[in-house]
């Protein structure tokens, strides 16, 4: 095998790596309880024109973030989250999905329209 060929399949494992990496998703349950999970960040507008935060999983499921309970940082439209998160009992004014407290925001990336304009 010649370098170039070397390089070649090198560069496609990597593809294939990262592309099985973004399409498993992440939504996974600890033994604890707490949620592992990867998804886009939507600020939506309650019913009386406040407004509300939800994480909609990779999986298609919906959490409702409380600002008090979420890292500043990851509070942006269109932001894509990886993070492990609490669930929370009770009722909810927003009602957009499951409550959860946010224990551990492992990356943020800007949502795609911010970062092309860098």
């Amino acid at each position: 095998m010649t370098t170039r060929q070397r390089m070649h399949w090198c560069g496609a494992v990597g593809v294939v790596v990262l592309i099985g990496a973004a399409c498993t998703g992440r939504e996974e349950k600890a033994a604890n309880g707490d949620l592992k999970l990867s998804g886009t960040v939507h600020m939506v507008q309650a019913t009386d024109g406040s407004t509300c935060w939800k994480l909609e999983s990779s999986k298609g499921k919906s959490y409702e973030l409380q600002p008090a309970q979420a890292p500043h940082d990851m509070l942006v439209d269109g932001a894509h989250a990886f993070l492990e998160a609490k669930p929370r009992e009770g009722g909810s004014f927003c009602k957009v999905g499951q409550i959860v407290d946010v224990t551990q925001l492992d990356s943020v990336q800007a949502p795609a329209a911010t970062a092309s304009r860098e």
